[in-house]
């Protein structure tokens, strides 16, 4: 299963919540979004999400 990770900058992204909800209809992809704009970041638990995944966008 493929792992994707997306990292939201900006809030109220349309673009990218129309491509994260098209790639979680996928079978095959395991799809997760951190958002960085919340009060409180966990940039540890972020770093290890990183590397556990096949791809990652950033908006």
């Amino acid at each position: 299963m493929r792992q994707v990770l997306h990292i939201l900058t900006k809030p109220g992204d349309n673009l990218a919540e129309i491509v994260i909800d098209g790639q979680r209809r996928l079978p095959d992809h395991k799809v997760e979004a951190v958002d960085l704009t919340a009060e409180e970041s966990d940039y540890a638990a972020l770093l290890q999400k990183i590397f556990c995944a096949d791809s990652i966008q950033v908006w």
